[in-house]
């Protein structure tokens, strides 16, 4: 396809990007005149800058987040998981998330950034190193925590499992909610 250009991200494989591609991703906010007679490289400007004007108003919102709308935004992304999974399994993960982001410490002066016993059971020292992380972490950070904290859990309940394609799972999972995060 000669009309196809290829955007400058390192990719396994190379994707092309034409410019239907560009037109979908800009979603309308230009004119028909302006989407007829612009080059592909304009268009690609245009994309970019959409899109570093997105990452900057991402920025400035994790920044600004109080301690109850991190809060408020990690269990939203728990019942995420949990409508995919279970509830028990979300906590779990939840608690493998925060375990690893306080990095497993087991005598901490601070009772809230020791590891947690991954029982599925929201109670209090779940809500105490759950709160204890959001004065610290952004709401982006936690949750990556806790993706890595199903992943892990992923790979601890399947490594035995001859008829599970463990890797392919954690492929499908990762997609599923890295979209999320």
């Amino acid at each position: 396809m000669q009309n196809a250009v290829y955007l400058g991200m390192k990719f396994k494989e190379k994707k092309l990007l034409t410019r239907e591609k560009i037109l979908s991703l800009i979603k309308g906010e230009l004119t028909n005149a302006k989407i007829l007679y612009a080059t592909k490289e304009e268009l690609i400007e245009i994309l970019k800058n959409e899109r570093k004007e997105k990452f900057l108003l991402e920025f400035e919102r994790l920044n600004n987040q109080s301690t109850n709308e991190k809060i408020e935004e990690i269990l939203d992304f728990i019942r995420f998981i949990a409508q995919k999974l279970d509830e028990k399994r979300a906590i779990i993960a939840l608690q493998t998330g925060l375990s690893l982001l306080n990095k497993n410490r087991k005598d901490c002066a601070i009772k809230a950034k020791n590891a947690l016993k991954e029982d599925g059971i929201f109670g209090n020292k779940t809500k105490a190193s759950l709160y204890e992380a959001c004065k610290n972490y952004n709401s982006r950070v936690i949750k990556k925590y806790i993706l890595k904290g199903v992943l892990n859990n992923i790979i601890f309940n399947t490594k035995n499992e001859t008829n599970i394609d463990t890797q392919k799972l954690l492929q499908n999972t990762k997609l599923y909610l890295e979209e999320k995060i």
